[in-house]
């Protein structure tokens, strides 16, 4: 049997995602092609599956988000139904964004949808 001797990091500092006690409406979608993670703002790709919002580009970079569809739960890999909030008041620091992309790229298409960034 062999001892994990690696240096660990732990924490007492909780992960928040939801900021606030507005009314949180959740979906699930499936996973496109790609896994997800928890925080991420998704779209819905042709074939309806969920997918990170992309950023186009180079020098001068633009976020995609057309068929914005909310923010992701929890993480989910390929082909998982992933749970997706639809309302809310979310920390903005706490999102995972594609590099490039800023909170400011995301917040209006996100309020529009009912979604707020503190």
């Amino acid at each position: 049997m062999s001892m994990d001797l690696a240096k660990k990091t732990f924490s007492t500092q909780p992960d928040y995602l939801i900021a606030g006690t507005a009314e949180i409406v959740t979906a699930t979608k499936e996973v496109g092609d790609t896994a997800l993670k928890r925080g991420a703002p998704v779209v819905l790709n042709a074939t309806g599956k969920l997918e990170a919002v992309k950023v186009e580009g180079s020098g001068s970079y633009t976020v995609k988000t057309d068929g914005l569809y909310g923010i992701l739960a929890e993480d989910a890999d390929t082909g998982e139904e992933g749970i997706v909030y639809l309302s809310g008041e979310f920390f903005a620091n706490a999102l995972v964004l594609p590099e490039h992309a800023t909170v400011a790229d995301v917040e209006i298409p996100l309020r529009n949808l009912g979604i707020f960034l503190k």
